[in-house]
């Protein structure tokens, strides 16, 4: 008579706990791949949850442009530097930089970053065929997905070479209120695993209002837990392309030049919308005049705002960051 999928489970299961008769069994390896089918197996046993959060439409994987920028409450800061094909090239402070697709919930395809000893480390990680897309989310939604990671030993240069596993899960919606301001949000869960261990679990809120997370709790089975909230979004003017930051320096000047207070300035760099509103105008004590303004990056439905200050002179409106950057060039 044929087992049920579950029976034969159990009696892996325990033909592996009977120590003495291991190498007659199986193999570790073949436990832990065992092990995981029935974790996997299992969830259709679990009582189905009821959802008590916001109806949302099923959300589409993120878009991305060059110089859209979040800034965490935990001090954390990344940026898109370049676009690679369909990936993006994160810029996450210093040296670091980390490779991912529109999939911000998988693995990180390239990463490279200068450790405390100053030593170079780097690796890549592949998505095995068959695994599966938690896109678009949908509640209840559940995927596993298979990896296999390469990373170079620094002292070495040896290649160590691993396969992991994920499973990944959108067990809710829920409303949440962060530094950023209030969303709704698809509650995302991914565990990754090495053989049979649970390594590490992450959870995003992720809001299809601005296509990006909200919120982010990280857990692993040796570290600190970490959790972290969005404080501003946006494109950084800064980061943004060279033809961008020239067609913003530009709508600034004409602003400043020839709008009154509350007038504001519009146009565009690309996808990018750029406006600028005069705010305040005063006259110093020496008779130059300065201007206070508000500048407003919009792409993608993530706006980012600067209020900035700026002094006539014979050649131009001159932005305060830009006299203080002159004084450091000087000193």
């Amino acid at each position: 008579m044929k087992m049920p999928t579950l029976s034969r489970h159990f009696g892996a299961l325990s033909c592996v706990l009977g120590l003495s008769s291991l190498g007659a069994c199986q193999t570790l390896d073949d436990f832990g791949a065992k092990l995981n089918e029935l974790n996997d197996g299992m969830g259709q046993y679990a009582e189905k949850t009821v959802n008590t959060g916001p109806e949302l439409a099923p959300a589409t994987l993120p878009d991305f442009g060059i110089g859209d920028a979040f800034v965490f409450d935990s001090g954390r800061a990344i940026y898109v530097e370049k676009i690679s094909g369909d990936n993006f090239v994160w810029n996450g402070g210093g040296d670091y930089r980390f490779e991912t697709s529109a999939d911000f919930t998988g693995p990180n395809l390239e990463w490279s970053y200068t450790d405390k000893e100053d030593r170079k480390r780097s690796g890549t990680t592949t998505i095995k065929e068959g695994s599966q897309s938690l896109w678009p989310l949908e509640y209840d939604k559940m995927v596993r997905v298979s990896t296999k990671s390469e990373n170079i030993d620094p002292d070495t240069g040896k290649v160590n070479s691993y396969d992991q596993w994920l499973t990944c899960k959108v067990p809710a919606t829920e409303r949440i209120e962060v530094p950023a301001g209030t969303f709704d949000t698809y509650v995302i869960e991914c565990s990754r695993y090495y053989k049979q261990w649970w390594m590490q679990t992450t959870k995003w809120w992720y809001a299809p209002e601005i296509g990006f997370y909200v919120k982010r709790d990280r857990s692993w089975n040796s570290g600190t837990d970490h959790s972290e909230e969005l404080l501003t979004y946006g494109p950084a003017p800064t980061k943004i392309a060279k033809n961008a930051q020239e067609q913003l320096a530009k709508t600034v000047q004409t602003a400043l030049e020839n709008n009154n207070s509350g007038d504001a300035e519009k146009t565009h760099a690309g996808s990018i919308e750029i406006v600028v509103t005069p705010i305040k105008t005063v006259q110093t004590d020496k008779g130059i005049w300065c201007r206070t303004y508000r500048q407003e990056l919009t792409a993608r439905k993530r706006t980012s705002q600067q209020v900035k200050s700026a002094c006539r002179t014979e050649t131009g409106w001159v932005i305060e960051d830009q006299v203080a950057e002159v004084k450091a060039t000087e000193m």
